[in-house]
């Protein structure tokens, strides 16, 4: 896939219409417009943006329709029965069930704003203590990916711990505090999603989260390698 057919506001109004209505009557009426209007176009955007992140991480999943959620939800392990989402999202990431606690990038719509942003797709303990202990061993590398990840406006996310983990470096305690860990961006300009505009901006921010998703891939690989 090379082409973007954009998104517009009225098929984000339609996909947030859909989860309103919570009917599979309505649904089936509206399938064809749903998918052309919100899930093709995520499709595009992950075959092209996907092709590109392949050189940053070969094993990364690039095929399009692996990468995009659905609109139908899964509703056997939650609380929620809603039959549909208003938010539909792209992974550029290695195969979850392979490769265990490894970082990814992702991009999500809504009817109201977009985001995109890069994280540990998961907050198990082991990568979370080697995750610190990278930090505390190459320091100034972790310092710059992490501005790298600001200058583009983006903020700094993760759950944090009651208190402060031993052997923090000076300057890196809003990070090293964290249970899991990521970065994300918003925008609220729907207007961006409606032609190629998105994939300059989406190509752009990544290049600037591709230094974090290197250490934070390493980090991982320390992980795995341990069979922690």
């Amino acid at each position: 896939m090379t082409d973007y057919s954009g998104i517009s506001r009225d098929a984000l109004f339609l996909l947030a219409d859909n989860r309103f209505r919570d009917s599979k009557a309505f649904y089936d009426e509206h399938k064809e417009e749903i998918k052309a209007g919100v899930t093709v176009p995520m499709r595009q955007i992950a075959g092209i943006i996907g092709s590109e992140l392949a050189a940053l991480d070969p094993v990364m999943v690039t095929n399009p329709v692996k990468m995009v959620s659905r609109v139908r939800r899964d509703t056997r392990y939650t609380k929620d029965k809603s039959l549909y989402r208003e938010n539909m999202w792209i992974m550029f990431m290695r195969d979850k069930h392979q490769w265990i606690n490894y970082p990814c990038f992702w991009f999500e719509v809504t009817p109201r704003n977009y985001s995109m942003g890069i994280g540990f797709f998961g907050n198990d303990s082991a990568v979370m203590q080697n995750f610190r202990k990278a930090i505390r061993e190459r320091t100034d590398e972790f310092a710059a990916a992490a501005r790298r990840c600001e200058k583009t406006g983006a903020g700094f996310f993760g759950r944090e711990y009651k208190r402060m983990p031993a052997l923090c470096p000076a300057g890196m305690e809003p990070y090293y505090c964290r249970k899991d860990f990521g970065f994300i961006l918003y925008s609220d300009n729907l207007d961006d999603l409606a032609d190629e505009t998105i994939i300059g901006i989406i190509r752009k921010n990544y290049k600037a989260f591709s230094p974090m998703y290197r250490f934070l891939l390493s980090v991982s690989d320390e992980t795995f390698a341990k069979g922690e």
